[in-house]
């Protein structure tokens, strides 16, 4: 049987932070509005498409070595996945498809997914009820292949081409006159892949970033000896880092911790 990626809300899914991330590098305001209604009117928490992506999720992001446990989780899983309103969620599928074609671009099903061939097993396996046993077998098979196999695990990069993050370092590169450091490219990475995952693995990066920039500064602060207007500075930037747990992180504060570590970066060059 043939997949049908159009029903799976994985595929979809990706489809949309694919097409938000395009839209960020490209500076299309209006087609980041659009497609960040569409997240939020079908995946935020609580919604039919939320739920089922959720079940995705936990397939994709589970790796099990042992084949019984793994067999059995596989199974408990598909429960849950028949136990959510199926009908619902077709019904909302068939909206979003709808949107996308009308408000966005029917192209966008045609899009380049990294990790498509493992939504498509999963996906597969979640459908297979109807299958006859020889396909059902095969199906399984797959899907605790998927399970076992740990080089699908997902990477720093996830969701994001190469051509797309390329593009969007250039972005930053063009305005910021010098080739990104590797803690820079870090974030950029975080911040990039922010909207797959409602902004957690970002948070707790610059929850982390944060806390190690201003304690590279208080050292600095207690060993080095500055002159008092660069101390005045030092502290205004603690003040500023201390600011952030108050601000939304967006491109700004992006380009600030940039800055930020641009300049720490540099005084300890010169202090060695």
């Amino acid at each position: 049987m043939k997949h049908n990626k159009k029903r799976n809300t994985a595929f979809l899914y990706e489809c949309l932070i694919r097409e938000l991330t395009r839209a960020i590098v490209r500076e299309n305001i209006e087609k980041q509005t659009k497609v960040k209604e569409l997240l939020r009117e079908f995946f935020t928490k609580g919604k039919a498409l939320s739920e089922d992506l959720g079940i995705y999720n936990d397939l994709m992001k589970t790796k099990c070595q042992d084949p019984v446990k793994a067999k059995r989780f596989i199974f408990e899983v598909k429960r849950d996945w028949e136990s959510l309103d199926r009908k619902e969620i077709f019904n909302e599928q068939t909206k979003l498809i709808k949107h996308i074609n009308e408000h966005l671009d029917p192209k966008l099903f045609s899009c380049f997914v990294e990790n498509y061939r493992d939504l498509a097993t999963i996906g597969s396996f979640l459908q297979s009820t109807s299958l006859k046993a020889k396909q059902r077998i095969v199906s399984e098979d797959r899907m605790l292949s998927l399970l076992s196999d740990e080089t699908t695990e997902t990477k720093d990069l996830k969701h994001i081409d190469n051509l797309t993050y390329n593009t969007f370092v250039e972005k930053f590169n063009e305005s910021y006159k010098h080739t990104l450091r590797d803690e820079q490219r870090l974030l950029l990475t975080n911040y990039i892949t922010s909207f797959s995952d409602n902004g957690l693995g970002l948070k707790v990066y610059m929850n982390e970033e944060v806390g190690r920039l201003k304690q590279k500064i208080n050292t600095l602060l207690v060993k080095s000896s500055f002159s008092d207007d660069y101390n005045q500075k030092f502290n205004k930037i603690l003040e500023k880092l201390d600011g952030f747990s108050s601000r939304k992180i967006d491109e700004d504060m992006v380009k600030d911790t940039f800055y930020i570590q641009d300049l720490i970066a540099e005084v300890l060059k010169n202090e060695n």
